[in-house]
């Protein structure tokens, strides 16, 4: 029988406490993981696949042996790609192939919190979660069926064993499981092996890291213990991933340098679309390497770019006592577009996707810097502060959602299922265009629209002379830095006559009809209204890119 008096099993007594200790800390943090979620689930499946995309749907959907060795041929680790192939029977998959990549850009946003709450604080976190969470160029690509934000949620959980190290450098020359170093070694090792083994993107990652360990050095008590701690986290990482890489080399289908062929030469217009876009809150445009037109001012742009600059200037002034901190988030920062834009002078590579996971600690520094600008403000126009930057960020994000950045590929099949007879000729100018159209177009029109489509001028000006239509099909599939305007359109097709059609498919996609009997051409320079869907023949339309 149980009295007053019976006394309380002494292993028991901390459980409570312990529990509400875990919940109370993983609040904020899950706080911020459901509030980054909601805008990168709201429109995710309304726009169509793009090419990129529609390749990870057809390599999802090969069973695994075939999913393992498609990746390894064209320069992928399988991984991401199996994550998604039980997916692929879900249908809808703008929704399905898309939602990883959301729940690891929020999650990413989360790791971003987390890093500057444990450097700065609570303010800086939150901060910190703002940019991150807003950026247009990080909610575009947790809306892609690509791996970015999972490589750049597994480089964040390596970068935050980093930031635990640096802050006890004491327990970090210690040894690699000891009370104090467990979770940095756990968390830079695992997460270092997991996103090398996600994508090659990993690799310059752990070059940049070991910098940053390098830099740790002079201020460590014991950098010889830390050094022999760096090493063996680099003999981990390298065993796990070396194999996976010997594969990828031995079935590859050609050299890595040819699969970035495509990408164009590096000048000032092309690296200020990667930085504008990837840390200063512009809108890209996938397809051209150019800023999106969107009706957001552009003195708001620059104001938030100002604000920017100045929390970078007022987080190197606040770190400037802690430089162990200051050269690990200053190395994970500059390292990688530093490398590529060096890279680029030999081969072009400065991409916004390239450089996606080092907006991170971007965003961890301009955390920091604005909550220090604000520390010495009173607790009210603090809190205005913020939420004035918080309006100010979602100002600037909400016309994402209404841009086009993605061509309306599923439109252009629905126009050619419905109009396309057998016997005409489908003239494309990507062919890249084909895969996108067999997932848009219903089975039954399949056979209709592609029986005879290519991208052979001299094919489609022999049908005509036989008799047969010849449809254009102007649109790139995707990326391209050759923007196709209006008078080129044309122009190269004027020896197939005047169009006796011509439709808009969205904004980018262009379908022009040339019959048998068609007039001679009529030159003209005027545009028609974006909105006209079809235009009388001989007229020019809008771009075509």
């Amino acid at each position: 029988m149980t009295t007053l008096d019976t006394p309380v099993c002494p292993t028991s007594a901390p459980a409570v406490p312990r529990v509400r200790h875990w919940i109370a800390a993983a609040a904020w943090p899950g706080a911020v993981f459901l509030l980054a979620l909601l805008p990168r689930l709201a429109g995710l499946a309304d726009r169509p696949l793009w090419l990129d995309e529609v390749f990870t749907w057809q390599r999802a959907s090969l069973k695994p042996a075939a999913l393992v060795l498609d990746s390894f041929q064209n320069h992928h680790m399988p991984s991401f790609f199996l994550l998604l192939s039980p997916l692929t029977g879900l249908g809808h998959p703008e929704l399905w192939l898309r939602l990883p990549s959301a729940i690891f850009g929020a999650l990413a946003v989360m790791l971003v919190f987390m890093i500057a709450y444990r450097i700065a604080g609570r303010l800086a976190g939150g901060l910190a979660g703002l940019v991150m969470g807003l950026s247009p160029t990080a909610l575009a690509f947790s809306q892609e069926a690509r791996s970015y934000t999972l490589e750049m949620c597994l480089i964040l959980v390596a970068l935050y064993g980093v930031v635990r190290l640096a802050l006890d450098l004491r327990a970090a020359g210690r040894g690699m499981l000891a009370p104090g170093a467990r979770a940095g070694w756990l968390c830079f090792i695992g997460g270092t092996i997991a996103a090398v083994d996600t994508l090659g993107d990993g690799l310059p990652w752990l070059l940049a890291a070991n910098l940053a360990f390098f830099s740790l050095l002079f201020f460590a008590p014991a950098p010889r213990a830390l050094a022999i701690n760096v090493l063996k986290a680099d003999l981990v990482a390298a065993l796990c991933a070396a194999p996976f890489y010997a594969l990828m080399t031995h079935y590859q289908s050609s050299s890595p340098v040819e699969a970035v062929m495509w990408i164009p030469p590096l000048n000032l217009s092309r690296f200020w679309y990667s930085l504008g876009s990837v840390y200063f809150m512009h809108v890209a445009d996938w397809v051209t390497f150019h800023f999106m037109k969107v009706p957001t001012p552009d003195i708001l742009l620059w104001l938030i770019d100002a604000v920017l600059v100045a929390a970078l200037a007022a987080a190197i002034w606040r770190l400037r006592h802690r430089p162990a901190m200051l050269a690990v988030l200053g190395i994970s920062l500059i390292f990688l577009p530093g490398l590529f834009a060096l890279i680029s002078l030999w081969r072009p590579i400065f991409l916004p996707r390239y450089l996606l996971w080092s907006a991170a600690p971007f965003a961890v520094l301009a955390g920091i810097g604005a909550a220090a600008l604000l520390d010495h403000v009173a607790p009210r126009a603090r809190r205005v502060a913020v939420v004035l930057m918080a309006v100010l960020l979602l100002v600037n994000t909400l016309p994402y959602y209404g841009a086009e950045t993605k061509p309306r590929w599923d439109i252009a099949a629905r126009m050619l299922a419905q109009e396309v007879a057998p016997g005409d000729v489908v003239y494309l100018t990507d062919l890249g265009a084909l895969p996108v159209l067999r997932l848009y177009l219903p089975p039954g029109a399949q056979t209709v629209v592609l029986n005879d489509a290519d991208g052979d001028l001299a094919h489609a000006l022999s049908a005509l002379s036989q008799g047969h239509r010849v449809w254009t099909v102007c649109g790139h599939a995707g990326q391209s830095a050759d923007r196709v305007d209006v008078g080129q359109f044309f122009a190269k097709n004027e020896a197939l006559g005047t169009p006796s059609q011509v439709q808009k498919a969205g904004k980018r996609i262009t379908i022009a009809l040339y019959s048998p009997a068609s007039p001679a051409p009529v030159a003209s320079t005027q545009p028609a209204a974006p909105s006209a869907p079809v235009c009388a023949p001989g007229a020019a339309h809008g771009g075509c890119s």
